[in-house]
């Protein structure tokens, strides 16, 4: 019985996170994909993995901007490294957040750029604080199934 009701709650955070534009329906349905027997975990590593390195990312990032000179070739590794991960986990609005820096920093507005960081960074901890639930909830499910 409460591995049902844990299984509709994890169902409708799910497409929460969907709805919200948080995570994209058609990334994170094909990694669903990949989780067979062989590795029943893989969908929980790779998101602990992303929050990890992409938590890097941004501190390297922030760093980056604040060395005088600004250390313009770090920036530029470390946003194309979240972009591509928050691209490959479907992480749409770190990733939308992540193109808008780039852009930024490329046409030289670092006012904007900077602004945009600090969004980047708010919308990085929603994400972090909302996914940790979410796979805190997915391996609560599978214990359950034991």
């Amino acid at each position: 019985m409460a591995s049902t009701s844990l299984r509709q709650q994890l169902s409708i955070m799910r497409q929460s996170l969907f709805d919200e534009g948080i995570l994209d329906y058609e990334q994170v349905s094909y990694l669903e994909t990949l989780e067979n027997e062989d590795d029943p975990d893989f969908i929980e590593n790779v998101f602990t993995l992303f929050l990890r390195d992409s938590s890097r990312y941004i501190d390297s990032i922030e760093k980056a901007l604040e060395t005088s000179p600004i250390d313009y070739p770090v920036m530029e590794i470390m946003m194309y490294r979240l972009k591509g991960s928050s691209a490959s986990i479907g992480a749409s609005k770190i990733n939308g957040e992540t193109n808008i820096l780039r852009k930024l920093f490329h046409d030289g507005d670092m006012e904007s750029g900077k602004a945009s960081l600090q969004k980047l960074k708010a919308e990085h901890a929603t994400f972090k604080e909302k996914l940790a639930v979410y796979v805190g909830m997915l391996k609560q499910a599978k214990l359950s199934e034991y």
